[in-house]
């Protein structure tokens, strides 16, 4: 999920014992969201403070804005333009996905959270406006069309996925759209809204809201509606009953009283029409037995989710993933919310669901990895928001075949005790400088790639298996594909040394090798943006970097992307952290210009066998 409007005046607090206003004291039902729901800290939300200097800027002028880039796909490409208009020559570009025309192998579409920044120092409050950003090619990934989704409502977008429709001839664009920044730590709206491009993806229609949210979802209001996580896929099988049909997946937060959790089903709605017209959304998470711990709802209904992905198989079957946190059966300490990994499918067209199946339990309790600054677990020796899941995918051409691809730590955290990320009163204990590890679990959480096989359809899966060991460097952000002889491919960010490592680099399985995708170390724990020393004077050392801790990034989206072409061709993208740059915001603890690393959309192409 990404921020919208947001302003924040520099207030530097010791996070550790920060309570946010909208949760009071963290009871069970509160920690689920705190673990999968943004944390409003990251999204500068704090109070107003953007007056004066600095100048204001349009959300119509920056929709409109275009520029180029270009750069060689076999050893990679920048998709973001390095210009000073509207500050992009530092402006964040993260949480890159990508997708491929079936019809064409040189047409690539992709999207992205879409930072455009300004700063007033006289009283330290910054202002970020992040459309969904798009990268369009035509010649095979040489060069690229940067521009933005345009906004139906509010003041913020993001969470990109694009897709291909074959039958209708577009481009489809899934985002959010919120409205955050208002006054306060809240963001409200919540939608999930779907543009569409007849002219390959230069231009952009006005989004269709296909759900629509209601109150300050993240935020005190009651009964609020907030859509977070959504992802589109379009059956391109001219032989399936179902062609043309485009599936949108999202998780639908409820709001009790007075802003507490209620529930997050997985809701799905689809499209005949090239995204013009949309169905009823319906919930088709269902029901099962390992779904025994409930905030709110009938026993065993599987509603406290996150992270619906579909994928729709070559005779129409739509498989749609999502992570669950009612398993408590399988928590090493009272809840801790691991998470199962569930499956439900559709065999005609998503008219009815199967009940989900459990594909996999998860080692991702908040006992299982240390925290950030911001209160979101995170890779040790790094502060980034981090979560285990990858994504769902099926053989081209065996319907039955189905992977779910992930990275967490495999093995419970064996130094948890009771209540060991908890507070005496109840809130979420996250600990203190410099580790930030209340459970002891950074030393041994190293994250690894991994898949789970299904082969008869989705109702029974295989064990764990490494998708390419790396038994002491983390790896995490993994996404996988098919190719067209069902080989799998996935590529993921891994860390350069043993963990904690100060730098990753975006590393891709080809089938039968690990390849490194960056080519050069992208430097996470220097970021020109999303720095920790800008929430805490506490700095989480325990992530390294120069001073230790004070400029780790602590945000660089969710997920990273990857498309197999219909000639076995790999497309990887992923948020590196290679160009060194300054921005225009103070730096209040050396009084000089910020510099660091930018987040850039990058771009490899790969071409595997003769």
């Amino acid at each position: 999920m990404r921020k919208g409007l947001t302003t924040v005046l520099l207030l530097v607090v010791a996070i550790g014992t920060m309570t946010l206003p909208s949760l009071g004291r963290d009871k069970p039902n509160v920690l689920f969201p705190i673990k999968w729901l943004p944390a409003p800290e990251q999204f500068d939300l704090n109070m107003p403070g953007m007056t004066g200097g600095g100048g204001q800027f349009s959300k119509v002028q920056i929709e409109r804005f275009r520029c180029t880039a270009t750069g060689n796909p076999a050893t990679g490409v920048i998709l973001n333009c390095a210009t000073p208009e509207f500050n992009q020559n530092f402006g964040p570009d993260n949480e890159i996905a990508v997708a491929v025309n079936p019809m064409n192998t040189n047409h690539i579409v992709a999207g992205s959270n879409d930072y455009y920044y300004r700063f007033n120092n006289s009283t330290g409050a910054r202002q970020a406006l992040v459309p969904t950003g798009f990268f369009t090619s035509f010649d095979g990934g040489v060069t690229w069309i940067d521009g933005q989704i345009p906004m139906k409502s509010g003041n913020g977008a993001g969470d990109p996925s694009p897709a291909f429709d074959r039958k209708h001839g577009v481009v489809l664009m899934a985002q959010l759209e919120n409205t955050g920044g208002q006054g306060g730590p809240y963001v409200s709206q919540g939608d999930v809204s779907v543009s569409r491009s007849t002219d390959g993806g230069i231009n952009w229609s006005e989004p269709v809201t296909v759900f629509k949210g209601t109150g300050t979802g993240i935020g005190p209001a009651n009964q609020a509606v907030f859509y977070d996580k959504e992802w589109i896929t379009v059956d391109n099988t001219p032989a399936s009953p179902f062609y043309g049909r485009a599936y949108l997946v999202t998780t639908r937060f409820l709001n009790g009283l007075h802003g507490s959790y209620a529930e997050s089903p997985i809701y799905l709605s689809w499209s005949d029409d090239g995204g013009q017209n949309w169905s009823v959304p319906k919930e088709i998470s269902g029901s099962h037995p390992t779904c025994t711990f409930q905030s709110s709802g009938p026993a065993n209904e599987c509603d406290e989710d996150q992270f619906g992905l579909p994928a729709v198989a070559s005779n129409g079957t739509v498989y749609v993933h999502f992570t669950n946190g009612q398993n408590a059966a399988a928590w090493e300490v009272p809840d801790d919310f691991d998470s199962q990994l569930m499956v439900v499918k559709s065999t005609n067209g998503g008219v009815t669901w199967s009940n989900p199946v459990p594909a996999v339990q998860l080692e991702d309790g908040l006992s299982d990895m240390p925290f950030s600054v911001i209160r979101r677990q995170t890779v040790w020796g790094h502060q980034i928001r981090w979560t285990p899941i990858g994504n769902i995918a099926v053989h081209p051409t065996d319907p039955s075949e189905v992977t779910v691809v992930f990275a967490d730590r495999g093995t419970a955290n064996p130094n948890a005790t009771a209540g060991c990320f908890l507070t005496s009163t109840g809130g979420l204990n996250i600990g203190t400088a410099p580790n930030y590890d209340p459970c002891g679990a950074g030393p041994g959480a190293v994250l690894q790639v991994t898949k789970v096989v299904s082969t008869d359809g989705g109702a029974t899966w295989g064990g764990r298996a490494l998708v390419s060991a790396s038994p002491t460097a983390a790896q995490w952000f993994t996404w996988g594909g098919y190719l067209s002889n069902g080989t799998f491919v996935a590529a993921w960010d891994e860390d350069v040394t043993s963990t904690p490592a100060d730098a990753f680099r975006h590393m891709l399985w080809n089938g039968s090798s690990k390849v490194d995708a960056s080519g050069i170390d992208e430097q996470i724990d220097n970021s020109v943006t999303h720095w920790a020393g800008q929430y805490t004077t506490a700095w989480p050392a325990a992530c390294g970097g120069s001073p230790a801790g004070k400029n780790c990034n602590v945000f660089h989206g969710d997920y990273t992307g990857l498309a197999v072409d219909s000639a076995d061709r790999i497309h990887v993208v992923w948020t590196g952290f290679r160009t060194a740059t300054e921005s225009p915001q103070i730096d209040f603890y050396t009084g000089a210009f910020r510099t660091g690393f930018r987040q850039d959309a990058v771009y490899r192409r790969f071409v595997v066998g003769p």
